[in-house]
């Protein structure tokens, strides 16, 4: 795996599969089985397989995928992050995010953070690793109605799952 200048790896199949699941590898992730033939995006190889039935984007979608899930528990948080990451610190990013408790991967640069630390220890962890050229926005999800559109047939399970105990 490649970000930016730095290869990391190798990985065997079902690291990368692990990787895929938790967000760290995306279609648009540089990935090889041989670094020496060079590198591909995931997303044009065998080995990025997106996680459940994605729907095709030329069928027809409901607007509004939205939902009320059960009244959260108040021990924890969600938090929604938005992370542009431009220096190489986007494995470091990744590993602070993880450690802070339950992260969904939802875009490219955005993430849903289920974790019992305080939102100001959340900015302040994950921007320890942040440069000049990286940008962190978050913001605590109070409330229990939610909707997306196209994140893919079993998001909306993961996303309420953040939720629930």
């Amino acid at each position: 795996m490649q970000l930016g200048d730095q290869i990391y790896g190798p990985y065997d199949a079902d690291q990368m599969k692990a990787f895929v699941r938790e967000g760290r590898v995306i279609s648009g992730s540089m990935i090889s089985k041989n670094p020496n033939q060079g590198f591909l995006r995931a997303g044009q190889t065998e080995l990025f397989q997106p996680i459940g039935n994605v729907p095709s984007p030329l069928k027809s979608q409901p607007f509004d995928q939205s939902s009320t899930v059960p009244k959260p528990n108040l021990s924890f948080r969600v938090v929604m992050v938005m992370a542009e990451i431009s220096s190489d610190q986007a494995m470091q990013f990744l590993h602070l995010i993880q450690r802070l408790g339950t992260a969904q991967r939802i875009g490219d640069k955005v993430w849903l953070l289920k974790s019992e630390v305080p939102l100001a220890d959340v900015q302040k962890h994950l921007s320890s690793s942040l440069t000049r050229l990286d940008r962190l926005f978050l913001s605590e999800c109070s409330e229990q109605n939610i909707a997306w559109y196209n994140l893919g047939a079993d998001m909306g399970e993961r996303i309420k799952a953040l939720w629930t105990d």
